[in-house]
């Protein structure tokens, strides 16, 4: 899918989605209203409680592009505190979102993270490589990242994403770095590297490596294109991991090589993974498994220095992940445990 021009985003599609997202939003309510009526039926009322997750996204839309517009406004009188504005201003807005989805579709996040002493970068800048799988996953993470963690993050996002005017004119600003996904950018790496130099104290470098969302067909059909390609090590990689795409290494080789990175976080999460299409997504809603979510973290002195030792290790770390997906759907840890989730004052399954 093209993304049109910058100039056509901001002066002409933006200004018609404003209007049009705030009467659907108002469409939403009506419709979460009449799903009411079908309590007898469906006890589970899951059609107002989508219909108000997506009223409620429309509107947090709806006020980040107003907000968005009132802050390019008072840029002058701003200055040095323009990103700081963004910054709160997304914080927020995901704060809303995270709120209603807990309410509305029953989201419940739980995370095993190392001790907090032990792990840390020294306010210097950090590089976080996630898995890319189930509903709202990214979300939740830069959610993380900003209100748990306070690392400012800088995003690399598939293109496509600009067609979201809320995530085109925030993350912009915020330095989110828009890609193609599909091999045909050449200067991909060269941007990331560019991105990765420029991070300062308290940021983080956020990269998706398997460059798409995990599905079970989208991991077939990229068996069966690097088979047709004649990459044998890398369609043999991709068979062994059965929970996640292989990595793509030319991101995060490029970040690497910039020497600014002090540590990587490795996330992994598994609960809602395997709802990948809609109707997978509308019958388990609301959702009785947590997203359960680990990380793990490799300091800088630990991750190798050529460059096929990193590649190896980036695909060593995605086995990890793989294998600890695994363990989680074998073990049935993803179902709700028998005495409730975890307290919010847990020191090692914290739930957000």
């Amino acid at each position: 899918m093209g993304v049109p021009p910058w100039a056509v985003r901001r002066f002409l599609l933006d200004p018609l989605f404003v209007p049009l997202a705030a009467a659907l939003a108002l469409v939403g309510v009506a419709v979460a209203a009449l799903g009411l009526l079908g309590a007898p039926v469906d006890r589970r009322l899951r059609l107002s409680r989508a219909a108000l997750l997506a009223a409620a996204y429309l509107t947090v839309e709806v006020i980040l592009i107003v907000a968005a517009f009132g802050l390019w406004l008072a840029r002058p009188a701003l200055r040095r505190r323009w990103e700081a504005a963004h910054v709160w201003l997304v914080r927020r807005a995901l704060e809303r979102l995270v709120a209603a989805a807990r309410l509305l579709v029953g989201l419940r996040v739980e995370i095993t993270e190392p001790p907090r002493d032990g792990a840390g970068a020294g306010g210097r800048p950090v590089l976080v490589l996630s898995r890319h799988a189930g509903p709202g996953d990214s979300f939740v993470l830069i959610h993380l990242l900003l209100s748990r963690y306070r690392l400012l993050p800088r995003v690399v996002l598939v293109h496509q994403l600009q067609l979201d005017p809320a995530i085109d004119i925030l993350l912009g600003r915020l330095g989110a770095c828009f890609l193609r996904n599909d091999g045909s950018d050449d200067h991909a790496a060269a941007r990331i590297g560019e991105l990765a130099r420029g991070l300062g104290a308290g940021e983080a470098l956020v990269i998706f490596p398997e460059g798409a969302n995990f599905t079970p067909s989208r991991r077939l059909r990229l068996i069966a294109r690097l088979r047709a390609g004649g990459q044998w090590d890398r369609a043999a990689v991709a068979e062994d991991l059965d929970a996640v795409l292989p990595p793509r290494p030319a991101g995060v080789l490029a970040a690497l090589a910039t020497g600014r990175i002090a540590a990587t976080m490795i996330v992994a999460h598994a609960g809602l993974d395997e709802f990948s299409a809609p109707g997978e997504v509308w019958r388990a809603l609301p959702f009785a498994a947590p997203l359960l979510l680990r990380w793990w973290w490799v300091p800088a002195a630990e991750i190798p220095d050529p460059e096929r030792a990193r590649r190896q290790w980036l695909t060593m770390h995605w086995a990890v992940v793989n294998a600890w997906i695994g363990a989680q759907r074998a073990l049935g840890t993803s179902q709700p445990p028998a005495g409730g989730s975890v307290p919010p004052t847990d020191p090692v399954n914290p739930v957000v």
